[in-house]
């Protein structure tokens, strides 16, 4: 049996938390919860959003998140299928530029009829290809 080579390096483990309260539209609600959180000493706290389901915006409560918190980092979902590349841009660089530093992005798509006809722009396309876009 051959040894485990030596630690070389340091290697952390990243502790998040899911803010998703689809019924809740009070920002105290996920100001609370983003704080215990960062209380809990968690890296940072993720927000769903998606064009067609019900709730804040992703981005909006995040915003409102991170003056009050201090060190968490804020990660909101933003859809890109139907979304001009420089809005979701000028909106990250935002939560970026209020939260010092702690925004992140996590990408989704949108591939249902549904969505596709909020923006009446082009029909809705199968996911893997909205990937590949």
């Amino acid at each position: 049996m051959t040894p485990a080579p030596p630690f070389t390096g340091r290697r952390r483990l990243h502790l998040a938390a899911a803010l998703d309260q689809r019924s809740v539209y009070d920002a105290g609600e996920y100001l609370a919860a983003a704080r215990l959180a960062e209380r809990g000493a968690l890296d940072f706290v993720t927000a769903d959003d998606g064009l067609a389901r019900p709730g804040p915006d992703a981005l909006a409560v995040l915003s409102r998140v991170a003056p009050a918190t201090r060190r968490i980092g804020l990660v909101p979902t933003v859809t890109t299928t139907h979304t001009e590349p420089f809005h979701v841009q000028a909106a990250v660089a935002t939560l970026d530029w209020i939260s010092r530093g702690r925004a992140g992005w996590r990408i989704e798509v949108s591939a249902t009829e549904a969505e596709a006809r909020l923006f009446g722009r082009r029909p809705a396309a199968p996911a893997d290809a909205l990937w590949r876009e």
